[in-house]
């Protein structure tokens, strides 16, 4: 199990980088459009709902994805986007490897990395019931250079954070924040 964990998360951190410079250079008037003015408390206040709601779907065992917005992403059959409320993220369920991935922009530097980074696991700390879910620091997965993971012994559900770099054609690294949710294979609530 741990081998196809290692394998996921390094073909899901490629295809990332991939997708992402991609999007990137397709998606420049995007970035162009202002968006809504929305206050960070309502956006804060969303952001814990959302993470909320994610993880009582994995811990469910990922069938329950219906507090959530799905759309199909190209021609990929068990892949759809997630439309969850996590700012700058964008996140997708594969329904057949029953796991959530979420990738963050590009953040420019290390120091906005580790805020993003740190401020996700606030919020999951502040969401999840102590009681059955724990946190802890971990050893930087495989493309990763910091690494959080939260996990639930109760139903094997799984949430990992991590910062990986992201290296441009032209040199230029950027840091990408990730959230890969994994949901209880024989959920026990």
């Amino acid at each position: 199990m741990d081998r196809l964990k290692i394998i996921l998360e390094i073909s899901f951190i490629l295809a990332c980088f991939i997708i992402s410079n991609t999007s990137l250079a397709s998606d420049d008037e995007t970035y162009s459009v202002p968006k809504p003015a929305v206050s960070s408390l309502d956006e804060s206040a969303q952001e814990r709902q959302t993470l909320r709601q994610l993880a009582a779907a994995l811990a469910a065992g990922g069938g329950s994805w219906s507090p959530f917005h799905r759309t199909k992403i190209g021609d990929e059959e068990s892949k759809e986007g997630l439309d969850l409320a996590i700012p700058d993220m964008n996140c997708s369920v594969d329904e057949i490897a029953n796991y959530v991935s979420c990738f963050g922009s590009p953040i420019a530097s290390n120091e906005g990395a580790e805020l993003r980074f740190k401020g996700l696991i606030d919020e999951l700390q502040t969401v999840l019931p102590p009681e059955r879910w724990t946190g802890a620091e971990t050893e930087p997965r495989s493309g990763s250079i910091h690494s959080y993971s939260f996990g639930d012994p109760v139903s094997n559900a799984e949430i990992d954070i991590d910062i990986a770099t992201q290296w441009s054609p032209d040199e230029d690294v950027s840091y990408v924040v990730t959230i890969f949710g994994w949901a209880a294979i024989a959920p026990r609530l």
